[in-house]
């Protein structure tokens, strides 16, 4: 087992606060001086105090009166340094990776970058309570186990370690070897910017009630000139023992990312997509197959069709959710299909249309389900790889492109919204109610104050009513993947981009708001 370097512990930057006082979402943000009741100590001195009500109402804050605003704020608390990330975005790189996750209590951050780091934030001071690298690794997921007291971190590197890890000192209590289950490759050269993600790694990774664990692990590269694929999904125990495996005889040669799971069914679906060389095996490629969750048992699969001419095949990614037995499927093409137990829906949300001569296309790129609707996300408008040029620049925008998208599960459309951010991601709260939303770098223009995390009410809709709470902004870009605590906190990646004159801004950092 490969042992983690011990760094020395780090600080945070606080933001400068402010002595006004802010209402957010939930409550009042005040300096701690004009604080007349007990609240929760944050960065900068300040005092967060819960405080529930409708816009309008006054509020006495120390004597003075005020009165709640329609639209509350929302404060950056704390920013943590990732390190350097500008190599990967100068040579024309993606945005990297970085995972986020908080405790069951929302007291601490857990976060994973592509440095191979891994830290453990204070949610309450902003600072990092401890910090360790993992050579040669990029840290792909973090999870907590329900009680707060195991942090689970899996690498894709050569060994693509998973790591049972005490959140206290990151020191592993256990670690299982990825690459046993799907095999290793040899680090890539340093100039390769996407080589690492040739190695073996956790492509999903959940903590069940009972504490076991749901991993996926991938491995797709290069060897002697021919393309491989090897996946397997595992379910773990705490003590990191195989509980099951699918397929059970050894490692699919396709590529299985991203499983959803669904505890009230005690079913896991999860994308099957292939890009290996020779013949395809007898798996549902680029669909979905259903397994039981306790034992991984097949129990169905769905395989739309090619939407011929435009696409030749079909690539669900993470527009993949199930619950309570329906599953939500989105695809790069801009179809939506709703699989409930007894009927199918689809909705062409982002499918082609002619601009002139030109075929456009949505994907559907993000989604989730929300008791008895869905809520999806698409992106911008682009040309199908099965039109003559596909890498031209669209003529004109498609009506469905980057927009927020939500529906009955009858398909019957509840409400849409658009701005002019460029979205990026859906992470929905716990409670079903919040919903965050990342906007990332945008390609039309240079604008710099559309970077941020939008946040919704999903309670919050109808006629006229605008489901965007608050937007909590940010200097540069934000990584696709937030994080909302049980509490109400919101963490969000941001990282370096290029400008429209070829400079290179922004910093590779966490930043906690509320």
């Amino acid at each position: 087992m490969r042992t983690p370097l011990l760094l020395a512990l780090a600080g945070c930057t606080p933001q400068p606060p402010s002595t006004d006082p802010a209402f957010v979402r939930g409550g009042v943000i005040v300096p701690r001086e004009s604080a007349t009741t007990e609240g929760m100590a944050l960065p900068g001195d300040r005092v967060f105090l819960p405080w529930e009500g409708k816009p309008g109402d006054p509020v006495d804050l120390g004597g003075t009166l005020q009165r709640a605003p329609a639209r509350p704020a929302c404060v950056s608390l704390a920013r943590i340094d990732l390190g350097d990330a500008s190599r990967i975005i100068a040579q024309g790189g993606e945005a990297p990776d970085t995972a986020l996750a908080w405790s069951p209590t929302g007291d601490r951050l857990a976060v994973g970058t592509f440095r191979g780091e891994v830290l453990v934030v204070d949610a309450g001071t902003g600072r990092v309570i401890r910090r360790e690298t993992f050579p040669e690794a990029v840290i792909k997921t973090v999870a907590w186990s329900s009680d707060g007291e195991t942090l689970y971190a899996s690498e894709q590197s050569p060994d693509a370690l998973l790591y049972a890890l005490d959140p206290t000192t990151l020191q592993p209590r256990w670690s299982f070897r990825l690459a046993d289950e799907v095999e290793t490759s040899p680090l890539p050269p340093d100039a390769d910017l996407y080589g690492v993600y040739t190695l073996p790694g956790a492509y999903g990774l959940d903590v069940l009630p009972s504490g076991d664990l749901v991993v996926a692990a991938v491995h797709a590269w290069n060897q002697d000139g021919h393309r491989l694929n090897r996946s397997r999904i595992l379910r773990l125990s705490p003590d990191g023992s195989r509980v099951a495996a699918w397929p059970p005889d050894g490692p699919a040669d396709a590529t299985l990312m991203h499983p959803s799971i669904d505890t009230t069914s005690g079913l896991l679906a999860v994308p099957v997509g292939r890009s290996a060389d020779g013949p395809a095996p007898d798996l549902p490629i680029n669909g979905v197959q259903i397994l039981t969750l306790d034992s991984l048992t097949p129990q169905g699969t769905f395989r739309p069709e090619p939407l011929l001419p435009y696409f030749q095949q079909v690539f669900p990614w993470e527009a993949l959710d199930l619950d309570h037995g329906t599953l939500l499927e989105g695809l790069g093409d801009g179809r939506v299909f709703l699989h409930a137990p007894d009927h199918t829906v689809r909705i062409d949300l982002g499918t082609p249309l002619l601009s002139g001569d030109v075929p456009i296309a949505a994907s559907v790129g993000f989604g989730v389900l929300r008791a008895a609707d869905v809520i999806v996300q698409t992106a911008r408008t682009n040309i199908p790889y099965g039109a003559a040029n596909p890498a031209a620049r669209p003529p004109s925008a498609h009506p469905g492109e980057n927009a927020l998208w939500s529906y009955n599960l009858d398909g019957r459309l509840r409400w849409s919204w658009r701005g002019p951010h460029a979205l990026a991601g859906l992470t929905l709260g716990l409670d079903g109610h919040e919903l965050l939303v990342g906007a990332g770098p945008r390609v039309a223009d240079d604008r710099r104050d559309l970077f941020g995390v939008l946040v919704f009410d999903l309670d919050r809709t109808g006629p006229g009513v605008d489901p965007l709470v608050t937007v909590c902004p940010t200097a540069s870009p934000v990584f696709f993947r937030q994080a909302l605590s049980p509490t109400g906190w919101i963490a969000a990646a941001t990282h370096p981009f290029v400008t429209a004159d070829g400079n290179l801004e922004g910093d590779y950092a966490v930043e906690i708001f509320r």
